[in-house]
């Protein structure tokens, strides 16, 4: 009783054999363990009336500890807040839906648009409190938890939404709000997620320099001065200062595993057709994904979880039919060692992308393949395949206008234009996707069956799967490394070189990128950098035990100095 006075908790019935229901402790051992502070011994029973051993009191002073911490739940204290710590938190009662996103919000308005002016953020969900408060209502009437209860998410504003306006981070479309949502939308708030808020991204997801025509450039929250890359900059910098515990980007060139690698988070691309591409806005169809960011493995795994699957409004996820595990992917999330696991490690043809042969980022892979052999895997290295593979398999310029005039066909009426070369005439964009559309304008999209550049493209997109493929079986390989970008991240509007992200988009098969650590930048800031380990096709369970091995076991990755929240309330 003195530790529910102590923590304020409410009375609630005792489950155990043996705690009479009219004992005058059963309200408070029932409050302890709603709380999950103390469980017993088992078996149906709480060990009434038994001493503490040792062992006992040191396991509840960690789980008091750990409780406290949650019950005071502020805009500096969700730093760090991790999902299943959030799940938590809800189900023993520590802080309410409606406090968790009062928390997240207030953290949104002080680094976003005051303070470091991240610029992360294009719209918040007004919706929001009103649909944590029906969430603490099925709380409260003792309805099974869903499985992303209460978790706010921010999704790239390139992903339709029914309920608030989809920018596409462009003034042409600044008040567009599409007639349903995503499928990853529906999915997530399905499942108990509140969409929080749309992250800003280069126009129509068509560049990669974190620079939109809507809301300008998002700055590194590790060093103000720097690009976040993109085009998936505000989610990944909503992630690295921990605006939400996840958030959904896309990535047809780059787009998720760049910015992740500039800001110093996790992100899985996963493989084509894993993860419905409906309602989204397109790049060129056979090379789009969307995937999770997060500030952990575990996290971007379960975000993973929650988006994956058949849709039957994307065919091309009919390939996922039977690849995903039931157990889910968070389950392959688990730390532990990588015995007898063998990695190719790519250390020739990086200067290639740009950056010097002995340069940080180089250094900071080789430190990686140590700490990979010491988990007992066995680390190989491999010269990766020539750029006439990667430079030459990408198709984004002949399918582009192809598939965006297919995707406005199905927007209805209030869509601002109705076919990719409305878009292009419009003009309504940055210069940055300027340099993309200038090229994908040139393509017929009724003739790409007779375009040879395309059919070309096709062709070397098989060998470089081929030759992948060989090179793993050769060797054994259960996943193939390197660094996400070869350099630390530019000074905003330089165009990011080193960049090595076309494996991945350009094959299909799936690649997650963790922490791998940090580097000093030409001006001095301490600048992260990412590694990255690409799987066969479907073996996302592969590389995410590989990934999270890694993570735990190196603890690479540190917030960014961002300075604490006076205003929380």
């Amino acid at each position: 009783m003195i530790i529910q006075t102590l923590v304020h908790l409410s009375n609630s019935p005792a489950n155990y054999s043996d705690v009479p229901a009219d004992s005058p402790y059963a309200g408070a051992v029932g409050a302890l363990t709603k709380a999950g502070i103390m469980n017993g011994p088992g078996n149906g029973k709480f060990g009434f009336g038994s001493k503490l051993t040792k062992a006992d009191a040191e396991v509840l002073n960690q789980r008091l500890t750990q409780y406290l911490q949650l019950s005071s739940v502020t805009a500096n204290s969700v730093q760090g807040l991790s999902i299943s710590q959030i799940q938590k938190g809800i189900k023993t009662g520590a802080f309410t839906c409606q406090q968790l996103i009062s928390a997240y919000t207030t953290r949104i308005e002080a680094y976003d648009q005051q303070g470091p002016k991240l610029n992360a953020i294009i719209n918040m969900n007004p919706q929001a409190m009103a649909q944590a408060a029906a969430l603490d209502m099925e709380q409260s009437s003792g309805l099974p938890m869903r499985a992303a209860q209460c978790v706010p998410v921010v999704v790239k504003d390139v992903i339709n939404t029914k309920e608030m306006p989809t920018t596409n981070g462009s003034v042409l479309f600044k008040d567009w709000v599409p007639d349903s949502n995503a499928t990853v939308i529906d999915r997530l708030e399905e499942q108990g997620a509140i969409i929080l808020a749309k992250s800003n991204l280069d126009d129509f997801a068509a560049a990669v320099y974190g620079i939109s025509s809507l809301q300008g450039p998002m700055k590194n929250p590790y060093d103000l001065e720097r690009t976040v890359g993109g085009s998936s900059g505000g989610s990944a910098v909503a992630i690295a200062a921990q605006y939400a515990p996840l958030a959904i980007g896309t990535d047809t060139g780059g787009s998720l595993r760049i910015p992740a690698a500039l800001t110093g988070v996790v992100t899985i691309r996963p493989t084509m057709g894993l993860v419905s591409q409906y309602g989204i806005f397109p790049r060129a169809i056979t090379q789009d994904a969307a995937g999770p960011l997060a500030a952990s493995v575990k996290d971007a795994a379960i975000g993973l979880d929650l988006i994956a699957g058949y849709d039957p409004a994307d065919p091309m996820t009919a390939r996922s039919v039977g690849e995903t595990p039931e157990e889910g992917y968070a389950s392959f999330a688990k730390g532990g060692r990588l015995d007898g696991v063998k990695i190719g490690l790519v250390t020739g043809g990086l200067a290639i992308w740009g950056d010097q042969p002995n340069g940080p980022v180089v250094a900071l892979l080789r430190q990686a393949a140590n700490d990979i052999r010491a988990l007992g895997g066995h680390v190989v290295e491999i010269t990766g395949p020539g750029k006439d593979l990667l430079g030459s398999s990408s198709v984004i310029t002949f399918e582009s206008a192809r598939d965006v005039n297919q995707f406005l066909s199905e927007q209805g009426s209030s869509v601002p234009v109705k076919s990719f070369k409305e878009l292009y005439d419009s003009g309504q964009y940055s210069k940055y996707a300027k340099e993309s559309y200038d090229r994908e304008i040139k393509v017929d999209p009724a003739a790409l069956s007779d375009n040879v550049g395309y059919q070309r493209s096709l062709a070397i997109r098989t060998k470089l799967q081929d030759w992948t493929l060989d090179t793993m079986a050769k060797n054994g390989f259960a996943a193939i490394a390197y660094p996400s970008s070869a350099q630390l991240a530019d000074l905003i509007g330089k165009e990011q070189a080193g960049l090595f992200s076309r494996w991945s988009e350009n094959t299909g098969f799936p690649a997650i990128s963790v922490p791998m650590g940090y580097a000093a930048s030409k001006t001095g800031t301490s600048m992260p950098a990412n590694i990255e380990f690409l799987g066969r096709a479907f073996d996302e369970s592969g590389i995410i035990r590989i990934a999270s091995a890694y993570e735990q076991s190196t603890k690479k990755r540190v917030a960014p100095p961002l300075p604490a929240i006076t205003t929380a309330p």
